[in-house]
């Protein structure tokens, strides 16, 4: 059964996941975009994440929206049954790219509500669940109200329309302007070169460092990381542990942002205010070397030594 609120907090009596996440945040005096799932609500009703919603507004985070339509099987009465003749899958029941017009904006509209019971502003900006987006969509995010997207990620999803096919840089589409989550071309451990979304998990500490110095030489207007509290820690119930790496990568990164005249930390909203500026560039790749990108496995292991 799904955990809600206690995937995001963990073991209460120990400060986990969010509680770290926000603790390094305001450590470093940076705000950051939620965004925050909705259609969850099919399934724990609007209690279950309104402490959630409260506590990131109480520290003065901006919160949007982000939408997983699974969760809308839980409306029928009977999906028990039909989760046992038909195991959901993603590109079928979690992706608005093959509902119609009238049902995304209903999807939408659905959303939009469960901020404002709430008791949150109407969001501005959309993430659609697993990165899934193209270009039929944005005309419904347009006639939502919804003036943002960060909903493509070309190393997760690649849409079909090449105008969306960004890595880091921001663009204009019917209306909305799509700030996405940034990609680059790193290694697999093969030595291969792949895209690869910008992930606090997926990134080593060295990759992550050879991207922002790259970035910044190369004067990008803008880069999006994407995280997960699921990130941050681990286990069930009580057993929830820390993920030391994790933080250790976000604390780096956040003092990098603290401590740069270069680098900025803002949100999604004041990135949509500069518009004209970062939707104005190349859209050219960032390749990192082979041997920098691979290091993330020897991190990786390391982790395992030294926090058992």
């Amino acid at each position: 059964m799904p955990l809600g609120r206690t995937s995001l907090i963990g073991n209460p009596e120990r400060r986990t996941g969010l509680s770290v996440i926000l603790d390094i945040l305001e450590r470093h005096s940076l705000k950051a975009t939620f965004f925050v799932e909705a259609l969850q609500v099919s399934w724990f009703g609007l209690e279950e994440m309104s402490g959630i919603v409260e506590v990131l507004r109480l520290r003065g985070h901006e919160i949007q929206l982000h939408l997983h339509p699974v969760w809308l099987l839980f409306d029928n009465p009977d999906w028990e049954d039909f989760v046992k003749r038909k195991h959901p899958q993603p590109e079928s029941h979690d992706t608005l790219l093959t509902i119609s017009h009238g049902k995304v904006i209903e999807i939408i509209e659905r959303g939009k509500d469960t901020f404002v019971a709430w008791g949150l502003p109407e969001p501005t900006a959309i993430r659609t669940g697993s990165l899934f987006v193209d270009r039929h969509l944005y005309p419904m995010f347009r006639e939502c109200g919804l003036e943002i997207s960060s909903s493509v990620g070309l190393g997760l999803y690649q849409p079909k329309d090449p105008n969306l096919r960004l890595y880091q840089c921001a663009k204009l589409i019917d209306g909305v302007l799509e700030i996405p989550v940034s990609s680059y071309i790193g290694a697999d451990r093969r030595l291969s070169f792949r895209t690869r979304l910008a992930t606090l998990i997926g990134m080593g500490i060295a990759e992550q460092d050879a991207w922002l110095r790259l970035a910044t030489k190369e004067e990008l207007p803008l880069l999006v990381v994407l995280s997960h509290v699921s990130e941050f820690h681990s286990g069930v119930g009580s057993e929830y542990r820390r993920n030391k790496l994790t933080e250790r990568k976000f604390e780096r990164l956040c003092s990098r942002l603290n401590l740069s005249d270069e680098l900025q930390a803002v949100t999604i909203t004041e990135l949509h205010q500069v518009s004209e500026i970062i939707a104005n560039g190349d859209d050219i790749p960032m390749t990192l070397p082979r041997w920098v990108s691979v290091l993330r496995f020897l991190e990786s292991g390391m982790q395992k030594v030294i926090y058992p």
